[in-house]
Order: C-alpha cells, then sequence, then structure tokens
C-alpha cells in the first residue's frame, strides 16, 4: 500500500471530520466522519455543495470561508459560542443516547497559488463529552451558587428573627417590670391620697375655727390681747398661710390625680395579658401610648388628632399594636429638630383599620426609604438608635396581617400609615 493510499485511508478514520472545499463552496473533498452523518442531515447526499447540504448554517459558513479566502488566515468556530453549525449526531453520546454533536471547527487555507487561496479545509471536532462535562460542571456551580443564596438570605432571616425575639423579649420583660412597678406605685399613691383629702377636710374645719376664734377674740378680748393676736398673726403669716395652704393641697391632689391617670396608662400600654389576641379600644391605645411618650413630645411637638367617630374595637395583640404607635411617635418627635406637628388620623371602613401618623420633620431621603425597615439600620446618631424600631414595628404589623407604608419628603416631613384588616379569632387560628 503506497504512502498516498494510507494517508487517505488514515483521513478517512480519523474521528475528526475533514472537509475541503473550492471558492464556489462545492466540496473537494470529504472524510468518512462527514459522508457518514449526511444520512441523518436532510438533503442528497449525492450534492456536492456545502451550503446547500446545510441551509441551516449556509450564512455563517460562507462568512467563515469567505474570510479565509480573503485573509489567507484560519479561522475558528468553538462550540461555547455556535455549538452545532453542522446538523451531526455526536460520536460520543454521554448518557447512551444520540444527542447533538459540540463541535469545534477550523477553517484554513488548503491550497495556495501565486498567494491566492484555491481550497479551504474545515476541521470539525466532536466535543460533545467535554461539552457535556463542562456543562455539568457549570450547572452544579449554579446550582450550588443558589444554593449558598438561599443559604445566606435563610441566615439573614433567621438573624433578622432572632434579633426580632429578642427585641419582643426585652419589651416582654420591660412590661412586665413596668406592671410590677406600677401596681407597687398603686398603693402609695392610694394612701396619700386619701390622706390628702382628709388634710384638706381637717384645714378647713380649722381654718373655719380660727376663723371663729377671731370673731370671738374682736367681741370680748380687750384691747391689749386684740393687738398681741394681730401682732402674732402677723408674724406667724396667718393670712397668708390661710389662703395658700387650700391651693397647696388642691395642687398636691390634682398631681397626684395625674400620676394615678400615668400608672394606669402605663399599667395599660405594658400589661402582661395584652400579649394575647383580645378586642381592644385603638383610641385608648393610642393615648395611652401618648402619656408614656409624653416627656419626649412635649417639648418637640403639638399633637393633633383626627379620629373617626364610633370606631370598632379591633382584634389584635393591643401591647404589640402600642408598641408600634410608640414606636412612630417616638420617631416622628426625634425628627423634628425644634417645634413642630405631629398629627394623628385614625378612621376605619368595613374590613380595615387606617392609622397615619405624620410629622413636620426633617423626612426621609429617597436612598434611606427602601432601607428604614431593615433590623439594625438607623439614620440616628451612633449611640441614639438600634435601628430595630421599625423592624419589629413591620414584623407586628405583618403578624397582624397588615402592612406599614411610608412617604416623605425630605425637609418638610414624613407620614406612616398602618393598614390593619378588621381580623376574627376564627382567622387567626
Amino acid at each position: 500500500m503506497s504512502n498516498s493510499q494510507l494517508l487517505q485511508k488514515l483521513a478517512s478514520r480519523l474521528p475528526l471530520g475533514i472537509c475541503v472545499v473550492d471558492e464556489l463552496y462545492n466540496i473537494v473533498y470529504w472524510n468518512d466522519f462527514f459522508s457518514d452523518r449526511l444520512s441523518s442531515v436532510a438533503g442528497d447526499k449525492q450534492e456536492k455543495n456545502l451550503l446547500t447540504l446545510f441551509p441551516q448554517a449556509a450564512k455563517f459558513l460562507q462568512k467563515k470561508i469567505n474570510s479565509v479566502f480573503v485573509l489567507n488566515n484560519a479561522s475558528f468556530s468553538y462550540w461555547e459560542h455556535r455549538p452545532h453549525v453542522f446538523d451531526f449526531s455526536s460520536s460520543r453520546p454521554i448518557t447512551g443516547e444520540e444527542t447533538a454533536m459540540y463541535q469545534n471547527i477550523e477553517f484554513f487555507p488548503l491550497d495556495i497559488e501565486d498567494n491566492q487561496v484555491k481550497t479551504v479545509c474545515l476541521i470539525v471536532q466532536d466535543v460533545t463529552e467535554l461539552a457535556s462535562y463542562y456543562q455539568a460542571q457549570k450547572s452544579l456551580s449554579e446550582q450550588l451558587e443558589h444554593e449558598h443564596a438561599s443559604l445566606s438570605l435563610l441566615n439573614r432571616k433567621l438573624e433578622t428573627a432572632q434579633n426580632q425575639l429578642l427585641q419582643s423579649e426585652k419589651m416582654a420583660a420591660i412590661g412586665q417590670l413596668a406592671a410590677g412597678v406600677a401596681h407597687e406605685i398603686n398603693n402609695p399613691i392610694g394612701f396619700v391620697n386619701s390622706n390628702l383629702q382628709s388634710l384638706q377636710d381637717y384645714n378647713n374645719k380649722l381654718l373655719k375655727l380660727l376663723s371663729f376664734y377671731q370673731k370671738l377674740t374682736k367681741k370680748i378680748g380687750s384691747p391689749p390681747y386684740f393687738a398681741l393676736e394681730q401682732d402674732m398673726l402677723k408674724r406667724q403669716q396667718f393670712e397668708f398661710i390661710s389662703s395658700d395652704l387650700p391651693d397647696l393641697i388642691n395642687e398636691s391632689i390634682e398631681g397626684l390625680e395625674r400620676v394615678a391617670v400615668i400608672v394606669k396608662s402605663l399599667k395599660s400600654f405594658s400589661h402582661v395579658d395584652s400579649s394575647d389576641w383580645q378586642y381592644a379600644n385603638v383610641i385608648e391605645g393610642i393615648e395611652n401610648t401618648l402619656k408614656i411618650a409624653a416627656n419626649q413630645i412635649k417639648y418637640k411637638a403639638v399633637i393633633v388628632r383626627n379620629y373617626q367617630e364610633n370606631l370598632p374595637e379591633l382584634y389584635c395583640q393591643p401591647m404589640q399594636l402600642n408598641q408600634v404607635f410608640l414606636n412612630l411617635l417616638v420617631n416622628a418627635a426625634q425628627a423634628i429638630e425644634d417645634k413642630g406637628e405631629i398629627k394623628i388620623d385614625v378612621s376605619a371602613t368595613d374590613a380595615e383599620f387606617y392609622i397615619v401618623i405624620s410629622d413636620t420633620g426633617s423626612g426621609i431621603a429617597p436612598q434611606d426609604m427602601r432601607k428604614i425597615f431593615e433590623p439594625f439600620y438607623t439614620t440616628k446618631p451612633v449611640g441614639t438608635g438600634t435601628g430595630l424600631g421599625l423592624s419589629l414595628s413591620y414584623s407586628i404589623v405583618q403578624k397582624h396581617k397588615g402592612e406599614i407604608k411610608v412617604a416623605s419628603v425630605l425637609g418638610e416631613g414624613t407620614s406612616f400609615t398602618v393598614i390593619l384588616p378588621i381580623l376574627s379569632p376564627e382567622s387567626i387560628s
């Protein structure tokens, strides 16, 4: 067997597709790799024009072959960019089934006369196994990345839930402490108030008695004794004391009544039983919260109330909602730099409650709006905020199957709208 026959036989048996075309894209030579696979290609096997045999890839093949004829340089096609130029089945199916062949193709000048390319050779390499392995690795990598992202998201959610749980437990502990303190304060307030009531009664009687003695002295007393009495009354400031003492007692009683109201509000705000679902008066909860937050609000803002009349009771967790009101009211006060206004609007439809708390404070920057409900995010100076208030409020409202909406204009103020559906015990259980 001659060398040329041996080379031709070798070319026919190579696991590579070899095809040589002329300037008109007519096939000058192809090996068995090409001709054996033409049975699966729509078209006449006797057809010797490459573009006619593979019309679906004709435009691409023409462009590549022309570039070799014109530039006299090799050109390449890789499976990552164009996996199936020729409609061949793979000679190395991975799954045991015939699959479309992934191909790397090299186009290079073969016959060159007077620096003019006469024929172009196409070498087609079956890289299905490599492509399948690469795609499997890529799919696995994407799956791992997706799982990692899901795990990271789950970790963030768990961290958020843990932080909110810690904050909720802290508030429950504070509530129990406040309820206990309020209960203990009630006892001394009770007996001090009772004593003041008795003192007021005794004072009235003593002043009446002294008035009687003064009148009696004027009638039966001798001038020396009368002068002595007047001197004593003047030195002891009797006239001032007799007029001021009733006022002092009245102010003390009024002060105790105010303390009693604050203690009652504190007990109502932090009552341990309020963690249970029950029907509650929303207005009462807001007013109790305002009393608790009065010290932080009264120097900064005027409260403007706009309450719809005859509001129904809301089935909710009162203590939790009071915490939402407290967070929004305190935030509103802290947003006001000097003096401003906090407006509270409460209304209801047959299906929902609307609580709108608006302030005339500094407002929220647009880039901060999407972050304000994130745990630990705060625009307040270091040491003045934990960044958990709005996050916890958002969680509580979600637990009530509601939503919080916020609208703000930088430099003009912010408005938080809490929308709570009117639930029933059956919808919670």
